[in-house]
């Protein structure tokens, strides 16, 4: 009866049909549809030591097993002179690895304890009975992937993994994230000026969601949202970074201006990877943008002498006119029109902030780790005239917002050698939504709760 069992579920195995986007598929009660689950080959050991493209997933649903699309990073310490295809100089992060970039591949080719798995949360299925596996799998080779929401009691799914004979695509089919990398002067490692930009690129990623286009390693200057309705519209000017409005000592263009380098480039079935150094006077300094279905990640490490202050936040172009503004701190709406009487923002510390229109919704949730005494604030201006000269992008100012630190931040260089420097650390993750023309505040504050609160994995050995 269980080699019966065995094969008549054996056929009935889909690598298609995946759950809704949002939603979550037959068995599983997670409803965390826009969020990934990340684990690392240290909470798999069975399936360590495996090549990348061996390692599949499965979830069981209405009793058969749909193979879902999972996606292994190397992660390696990457020496950041090496990256400058320089001499080391020590200080080496936990990164990603790339043969394509001067941080090079991983010194072990296999799934080992750092490197990352990853997979939607949207494709967890039920639990799957302990008599059955599905094909193309080595017997006995599964773990079991529980997966929970800690905002939502009973919210239940499972991923399971497995080693595979060699016969399946680890993308299950799909490919959730287009990215091209696209550097106008040619090949990275022969045609990129390490020591001195800009390196013009035309590089864009996509989803059928969102596009974000950038045009250099700091130059984020094109964003669109198409979610259920959303125009497709280009809202975005530019994603600015800045020491204080009007001083334009320091900004995203002189970042490109100067010295710097990638560290991986990556277009995965689950997520794309992007992730540079090179930020003037702060060589070590490191942005990672990491792409998923309806999702954006984007974590900065401060690695620099002391510096006055900061800004970060995203300077809206015209085609944003008559969006709506509001942030954790500000819940009323503000209208971007670049009228700056049509709003009342108070300043200061926020978790989220929303906007939305007819051009689609987006939310930008913040989160500050630091061993530093800092308080945050924020930044909106609204003004078609604005009182600062604009360093970078256009004239204007449409709805600019994003956080702030408008204190002197101290030295976080670890190789500056001295003042504390080696254990001082600043890191910063703005993860983005992207949302219909019908995004709410609490929906906004929903997100927010999400992306500081992951789903949670419990990792057992599973055999049939």
């Amino acid at each position: 009866m269980r080699r019966l069992a065995l094969l008549s579920v054996a056929a009935l195995v889909a690598v298609t049909g995946l759950a809704p986007e949002a939603g979550a598929a037959p068995g599983s009660t997670l409803g965390r549809g826009l969020d990934p689950v990340v684990l690392t080959g240290a909470d798999v050991p069975s399936l360590q030591n495996i090549a990348p493209n061996l390692l599949v997933a499965f979830r069981y649903s209405n009793g058969v097993w749909v193979q879902v699309p999972v996606q292994v990073d190397e992660r390696k310490q990457v020496d950041l002179g090496l990256v400058y295809n320089q001499a080391a100089n020590g200080v080496k992060p936990l990164s990603y690895a790339d043969a394509n970039t001067f941080a090079g591949p991983d010194v072990n080719p296999n799934v080992d304890p750092n490197d990352e798995i990853a997979f939607m949360a949207k494709d967890a299925g039920g639990p799957a009975p302990q008599f059955v596996q599905p094909g193309g799998v080595v017997s006995g080779s599964g773990v079991q992937v529980r997966v929970t929401d800690p905002l939502t009691a009973g919210a239940v799914g499972y991923v399971y993994l497995f080693r595979q004979t060699g016969g399946l695509n680890p993308g299950a089919g799909k490919n959730y994230v287009t990215y091209n990398f696209n550097l106008l002067s040619g090949n990275y490692k022969t045609t990129y000026k390490l020591q001195d930009g800009p390196n013009p690129e035309d590089s864009l990623v996509s989803t059928g969601k969102y596009t974000h286009h950038f045009g250099d390693r700091w130059l984020s200057d094109r964003l669109t949202i198409t979610v259920q309705g959303g125009s497709g519209v280009d809202i975005l000017d530019r994603h600015k970074a800045l020491f204080a409005p009007g001083n334009c000592v320091r900004s995203e263009d002189t970042f490109d201006d100067a010295e710097g380098a990638f560290i991986v480039n990556k277009d995965g079935p689950v997520r794309a990877i992007r992730s540079y150094v090179g930020a003037n006077s702060g060589p070590s300094t490191e942005r990672t943008h990491i792409f998923y279905p309806r999702r954006e990640d984007i974590i900065t490490d401060l690695r620099v002498h002391a510096i006055p202050s900061v800004m970060d936040f995203f300077d809206y172009s015209p085609a944003a006119s008559g969006m709506k503004y509001s942030n954790s701190l500000n819940p009323g709406d503000a209208i971007i029109d670049g009228n700056p009487n049509n709003e009342n923002i108070t300043l200061g510390p926020t978790n989220w902030e929303r906007v939305v229109g007819p051009q689609g919704g987006l939310v930008m949730t913040q989160k500050l780790s630091t061993n530093l005494s800092l308080t945050p604030t924020h930044y909106f201006l609204d003004d078609t005239t604005p009182p600062d000269v604009q360093c970078t992008g256009d004239a204007f100012a449409y709805g600019s917002s994003g956080p702030r630190i408008n204190q002197t931040i101290d030295c976080t260089d670890p190789n500056a050698g001295s003042g504390g420097c080696d254990t001082n650390y600043l890191e910063s993750t703005r993860t983005l939504y992207f949302e219909a023309p019908t995004l709410t505040n609490s929906l906004a504050a929903t997100r927010y709760n999400q992306a500081i609160t992951p789903p949670a994995v419990t990792v057992t050995p599973w055999h049939p």
